[in-house]
C-alpha cells in the first residue's frame, strides 16, 4: 500500500479533487448531526480531514462542511470541497 501511495507522487502527476454533496444537518437532543457525501474525482489518492464548521470552528449551530480545513492537501478546485448547510 505504501509503495502504491508513493508511486503516485513520484512516477506521474496526480492530484486529488474532492467534491461534497448531499450535506444536511439536523438538530438532535444531544446537539447536531451532520452528514455529507465526499467524492474524490481527481487522479490522486490522499487521506483527508472533513470538518463541520460554524464561524471559527464553533460547532453549534453548524453552517458548512469543509474538506481539508487546515489546507494540508494539495487539491484541485478547493472551492468545490466546501458546502453550505
Amino acid at each position: 500500500a505504501y509503495g502504491q501511495f508513493a508511486r503516485q507522487w513520484l512516477d506521474s502527476v496526480v492530484v486529488p479533487e474532492y467534491r461534497l454533496s448531499a450535506a444536511k444537518s439536523v438538530k438532535t437532543s444531544d446537539g447536531w448531526e451532520t452528514s455529507v457525501h465526499v467524492e474524490n474525482v481527481g487522479t490522486g489518492r490522499m487521506p483527508v480531514e472533513v470538518a463541520v464548521l460554524a464561524g471559527e470552528r464553533v460547532l453549534d449551530p453548524t453552517d458548512r462542511v469543509v474538506t481539508d480545513p487546515d489546507v494540508r492537501v494539495l487539491q484541485l478546485r478547493r472551492a468545490a470541497a466546501v458546502v453550505k448547510l
